[in-house]
């Protein structure tokens, strides 16, 4: 596969994962590249191998520290499954 090819396909996978955490509708007022940002940060992190409790990780830490979200107000056990899901699909 080429480069180009290559991102092609990333950045595709950019958009189909930003689709389903604009589906989790936490990160209100948001620009949506607030959520291609974090869609393009755990698709890094797929394609590196990251297991899926890093990836919880990952999303917990970005949901509270990027985007200023408590713990309460999300479940990251839930949304580590989806992404997860739809990344083994």
């Amino acid at each position: 596969m080429s480069e180009a090819d290559f991102l092609n396909e990333f950045n595709g996978r950019v958009a189909q994962l930003a689709k389903l955490m604009k589906s989790w509708d936490l990160i209100k007022g948001n620009s949506i590249g607030g959520v291609d940002k974090l869609a393009e940060k755990v698709l890094s992190k797929l394609y590196e191998g990251q297991t899926a409790i890093e990836i919880k990780r990952i999303i917990e830490s970005e949901l509270c520290v990027t985007y200023g979200l408590y713990n309460t107000e999300f479940d990251s056990g839930k949304l580590t499954r989806e992404v997860m899901n739809w990344w083994n699909e």
